[in-house]
């Protein structure tokens, strides 16, 4: 069963992983055994698969425990036991599943070989002379020993293995070791690990041991992890006032953040996420900023690339130079909406309204064109509505109406949610009515309290969606769909007596009953309902 719904290559991963995970010691090998024993005693019991490879499963120890394994992400995988890591149940419970796929010993054999594999890379080390190790206080150190670990892996790796997975779990786990125990400098080592294990994926790309097309969702989700542990490394930093001790490593960083940005194409928008939030958040100063607008102006002399354009406009953006960028953005293809999200977060965040306001007019116009791109709904959706959380919190703030309205209306229909929501709070209800019907909503799919709450404050408002209605159930010509039809207007000579309109009301069901007086069953019903008399 478990082979139907897993992929073998997936267990195969996550056997890798937990070979990294797991060095070979005496603490692990007794970790090993007492895993072994629960597997062979028959102690893993309710397994099911909750995703393609998410497995989860009980393990009889001296009490019960629930265990959730997580082939993708092997770190991420968890026990109800008390313990913070990887322990005998998580193995226990991943011994069963590789069970199903190939012989466990031959997991086993290999991992308690790794005695012998850790003495090879040894000698790996000697034919690169001998290992560099960084100095905690030289950011140019730990570049090299970077470049010196990376040459390791590559000798070390075979080329058929020589891939995102490998370089995540293997390469980088050899840089973590070495992070300095200063908070500051270890946040700070944390941040150039990443982006050295990002820019040596190029190196894999460019030399062509990865496909960037074929392999780019199995590449991805390493990637997010890469940007995780950097947005989580500047969170930290910003929780210190960061000393001047900092300021050689951080004067020394725009050259490999600039590596970063000035590759092509792919993970583009990553990328240029990563370059905005590293000189907002870390490097934000006036001679570091005149400094690298001088070097990217240099560079856009040589050549044209979107990279380019972008760091030039976020530095002027920093220096609040925010015409420069405005005469940029007139040029730009609606595609390029996302990329302003960040500038726009950036000044929320500040709760620079004033600002704001000059930049959700420039970016108006870009927002509309954006919504006529021919694009899946969802992603239209998620980005529309990614900007419509900020747009929403400065709307509150300035109590901007107007502006929240137009982008609501000029961005229908991916805007829906916003823009109804909106309109009910205004108790605006015929308009409400109105653009739930131009999306495809009909009377009968909104929820009755609403629709009680409109009927009390505003009847006219429902009336033409009856009408619609009425009309749509008699189209149908059959004998449920009438009773469904007089159902509805008997809610219309409702909401027309509300309205003080019943001589509207009159005429109209008049003209329905004449003009389809040959429709026998339609006038049956109607008379049932006491919307018409038997002689009508």
């Amino acid at each position: 069963m478990l082979q139907n719904m897993i992929a073998k290559e997936d267990v195969l991963a996550a056997a890798e992983q937990l070979k990294e995970l797991l060095p070979y010691n005496e603490d692990n090998v007794q970790l090993m055994k007492k895993a072994l024993i629960l597997y062979r005693q028959d102690s893993v019991y309710r397994i099911q698969v909750q995703t393609p490879t998410e497995i989860s499963a009980y393990v009889q120890d001296v009490v019960p425990v629930r265990v959730t394994l997580n082939l993708f992400f092997m770190v991420k995988s968890g026990c109800a036991c008390p313990s913070e890591t990887i322990c005998r149940h998580v193995l226990a419970v991943f011994l069963y599943v590789y069970a199903q796929f190939d012989r466990v010993g031959s997991f086993t054999e290999h991992w308690l070989e790794r005695e012998k594999l850790e003495e090879s890379r040894e000698l790996v080390r000697r034919q690169f002379q001998e290992k560099v190790l960084p100095n905690e206080e030289s950011l140019s150190s730990w570049l090299a020993f970077f470049d010196s670990e990376f040459s390791l892996w590559e000798a070390r790796t075979p080329a058929g293995s020589q891939t995102m997975q490998g370089l995540y779990y293997g390469y980088l786990s050899a840089l973590k070791k070495h992070a300095p125990k200063k908070p500051e400098l270890k946040s700070l080592y944390q941040i150039h690990s990443a982006l050295a294990v990002w820019l040596h994926m190029f190196t894999l790309i460019e030399s062509g041991r990865l496909d960037a097309e074929k392999d780019y969702y199995s590449i991805n989700p390493y990637v997010e992890q890469l940007m995780d542990t950097i947005y989580s490394s500047i969170d930290r930093l910003k929780t210190y006032a960061l000393s001047f001790s900092l300021d050689p490593f951080l004067d020394r960083t725009p050259p490999v953040l600039r590596r970063l940005l000035l590759k092509e194409e792919l993970f583009q928008y990553e990328r240029l996420r990563v370059f905005g939030e590293m000189w907002s958040a870390l490097l934000n100063r006036p001679k570091w900023i005149a400094r690298e607008q001088e070097i990217l102006a240099q560079e856009s002399g040589r050549r044209f690339s979107p990279e380019l354009r972008f760091g030039r406009l976020h530095l002027a953006f920093l220096q609040k130079d925010d015409t420069a960028v405005f005469e940029d953005m007139s040029r730009f293809p609606p595609e390029a909406l996302p990329y302003t999200f960040q500038w726009l977060g950036e000044l929320t965040a500040k709760k620079d309204w004033k600002r704001l306001k000059r930049w959700y007019g420039q970016i108006e116009p870009l927002a509309v064109t954006y919504t006529k791109l021919d694009k899946p709904f969802k992603e239209m959706r998620d980005i529309i509505g990614e900007l419509f959380v900020l747009l929403a919190d400065y709307a509150r703030q300035s109590r901007d109406d107007q502006l929240f309205e137009r982008f609501a209306s000029g961005c229908l229909p991916y805007t829906f949610t916003e823009y109804s929501q909106y309109l009910y709070e205004k108790r605006r209800y015929a308009e409400w009515v109105e653009i739930h019907s131009l999306v495809g909503f009909s009377v009968w799919e909104i929820e009755k309290d609403i629709l009680k709450e409109i009927a009390a404050s505003d009847p006219e408002a429902l009336i033409p969606s009856y009408h619609r209605a009425a009309a749509f159930f008699i189209d149908q010509k059959n004998r449920s769909a009438y009773k469904e039809a007089a159902r509805h207007l008997k809610k219309l000579r409702t909401l027309y007596k509300k309205a003080k309109k019943q001589q509207v009301w009159e005429r109209y069901i008049s003209q329905l009953s004449a003009s389809y007086k040959r429709l026998r069953a339609l006038q049956e019903e109607l008379q049932k309902g006491k919307l018409i008399d038997g002689e009508s």
